[in-house]
């Protein structure tokens, strides 16, 4: 949806999960708005997985939107996850809130780590794309080492003077001269 962040990216992909660490879901929220109105405008189908206590990071209103319960436990909350990415199919675009939000209800970040290892496979498997964010410094080393081994795309967002800067810190089957370097 940002076209300069598309050819710096060489694009998106079927079956990508990109990962945005952001300082503040005001960060996120602002790469998930162009990629939403993309999204809908090649009449694919948006689902927003609603869990966080932060603010909705996307009108829930213009996009199909369901709300759910981590305090339900680690098993329960996977399944579930599970469960709507299988039913809304391959051609769905997924948001996801915050990962780092989950330790509220979780706890423990190796929770969060497994939960990703979970469905972001999936996702890729089924063809969907799908965006999550972590925040910074908020989850261990070992849960983004995780998060890092199985996505596709780990972006490092930093906003200065709302100015956006975006360092791709892995993009999974492609490359440029460029595309490590901050933009």
């Amino acid at each position: 949806g940002i076209p300069g962040l598309d050819r710096v990216l060489d694009y998106l992909r079927r079956g990508d999960n990109v990962v945005w660490q952001v300082t503040a879901i005001e960060d996120y929220q602002h790469f998930i708005e162009p990629f939403v109105t993309r999204a809908l405008m090649e009449k694919r189908k948006v689902v927003y997985i609603r869990f966080a206590h932060h603010f909705p990071v996307i009108d829930e209103s213009i996009v199909k939107t369901y709300r759910l319960d981590a305090q339900t436990g680690f098993e329960d909350f996977s399944r579930r996850v599970y469960e709507i990415v299988g039913q809304e199919g391959s051609n769905a675009v997924f948001i996801f809130d915050s990962l780092s939000d989950l330790l509220y209800a979780w706890a423990t970040d190796l929770m969060i780590g497994n939960f990703f290892r979970i469905v972001c496979p999936y996702l890729h498997q089924l063809g969907a794309v799908a965006y999550f964010a972590v925040l910074r410094n908020r989850n261990s080393y070992q849960t983004m080492a995780r998060i890092r081994n199985t996505t596709q795309l780990l972006l490092d967002v930093y906003c200065y003077r709302e100015n956006y800067y975006v360092h791709p810190l892995k993009v999974n089957g492609r490359y440029s001269l460029t595309m490590f370097l901050p933009h």
